[in-house]
């Protein structure tokens, strides 16, 4: 295996996700380093460069710059996954704190019902020793009037009572037998009045007390179901937890691993993007070397002149396709149609980089921030089959900034090219007809 083959199965093994986090960072070093290093370039180096040469870094480029695009829909997706999976984790949030209020709700009843199974409990034994002093009551009595049962068995029952009046001595021991024997009646008829009245206290007391237990065991089996939901209510809340804290971890991973993939295809570019600049450089001092006959070769010649003015010509070729209405829409910019096998393109004018990527609309595009005399431009350059600047980079005016292609949705290799007078918006409303600023 080459030293090529080694980076490339370093970077593929950061792209399809192989090691941990530190491998990761530690491969990504010495994949970048590997890069740098086996593809540099010199500009002393004595040897010619060729066509095929810079060709080969294009076509690098925009194998990265493929890579770059599928990785941005990659990332569109997961954004648009951790978009629903936010959404997922605020619907749990509502579940949960429904959840939290049931649980404080069950927690509440418990404790209410406890008190109740408690204060139930205390009227039970207090009901018990009611019972129990009734029953005594009713024993005591029951004594007295077997008692009173065999003295009459004994004395011959009610005729004893004659016998009592009938044996006075005179009329007032008469008088004095009859309030006796009435006393004893009625003390008798008091005897069996509160017997009875206890015996019917006795067995309300006694239904009270079976209502009672009734009503605790029904309240001990409410309070068992309470808790079962309570204890499923608590299991189903662990649940959710832990279910949100899984789809952080997963959110959290997959957005590294695109953070690293997306990191090391920049800096991979960057370093092929540098050594693709040196080709360039070593090419443009060797073709000034030559004969002034062979200076307009087959590179050089196709980069337009730098002009006096604000903006020049961004390439060389022939306007297809002018600013304005175009089969019932409105064509924002001027076309340039390719007349060579490499058509330059370069800044129209000195600026910095804002922009440099690949849009599905656009195809390879670099936007370029212009201001001149106090006033903010935008310039355009699209459909590019390559491209030479980077995000956050200065240009200057006639630099190369990348390649006329056909990419995104171009019919046939051309040059797209805006001018904005002001910020470029989705709406294209700041556009302005590049032929009235630049002569072509």
């Amino acid at each position: 295996m080459g030293k090529h083959d080694v980076g490339s199965e370093i970077f593929k093994s950061l792209v399809e996700g192989k090691g941990n986090k530190v491998v990761k960072q530690k491969v990504m070093s010495l994949a970048v380093a590997a890069v740098l290093g086996v593809t540099s370039f010199s500009p002393y180096v004595a040897a010619a460069v060729s066509n095929q040469e810079i060709q080969q870094k294009r076509n690098a480029i925009n194998s990265i710059q493929s890579k770059q695009s599928s990785l941005q829909g990659k990332m569109s997706k997961a954004d648009q996954q951790i978009e629903q999976l936010q959404t997922q984790q605020a619907q749990l949030a509502e579940e949960m704190k429904k959840l939290d209020m049931a649980v404080s709700e069950t927690s509440e009843k418990i404790g209410n019902l406890s008190q109740t199974i408690d204060d139930t409990k205390q009227d039970i034994q207090v009901l018990k020793k009611e019972i129990a002093e009734v029953q005594a009551r009713i024993e005591k009595r029951n004594e007295l009037l077997k008692e009173r049962v065999r003295s009459l068995q004994q004395s011959g029952g009610v005729i004893s009572y004659l016998d009592v009046l009938l044996g006075s001595q005179s009329f007032g021991d008469f008088i004095d037998r009859i309030s006796a024997v009435t006393t004893i009646f009625e003390a008798d008829k008091q005897i069996i009045q509160e017997q009875e009245e206890d015996k019917a206290l006795k067995e309300k007391k006694e239904n009270e007390l079976t209502s009672k237990l009734t009503t605790l065991q029904n309240d001990l089996q409410e309070l068992e179901q309470l808790k079962q939901t309570l204890n499923r209510q608590m299991d189903e809340k662990e649940q959710l937890i832990a279910q949100l804290k899984q789809q952080e971890q997963h959110i959290s991973e997959e957005k590294l691993a695109l953070a690293e993939e997306q990191e090391l295809l920049e800096k991979q570019e960057a370093a092929i993007r540098a050594q693709l600049q040196q080709l360039l450089a070593q090419k443009q001092r060797e073709s000034a070397g030559q004969r002034s006959s062979s200076a307009s070769n087959h590179s050089s010649g196709n980069v337009p002149q730098v002009t006096d003015g604000a903006f020049m010509r961004p390439a060389n070729g022939p306007i297809t396709s002018g600013f304005g209405p175009r089969g019932g829409e409105f064509h924002y910019g001027v076309d340039i149609g390719k007349r060579a096998a490499e058509v330059p393109v370069v800044a129209a004018a000195d600026g910095y980089v804002f922009r440099s990527y690949y849009s599905s609309s656009y195809g390879n595009v670099v936007f370029i921030t212009h201001v001149i005399d106090g006033q903010v431009y935008t310039t355009v350059y699209a459909h590019l089959e390559s491209r030479l600047v980077s995000e956050g980079q200065t240009v200057s005016k006639g630099q190369i900034i990348g390649y006329m292609g056909n990419t995104g949705q171009s019919e046939g290799s051309h040059l797209h090219f805006e001018l904005h007078r002001g910020p470029w918006n989705a709406a294209k409303s700041n556009a302005v007809n590049p032929l009235s600023y630049i002569n072509f």
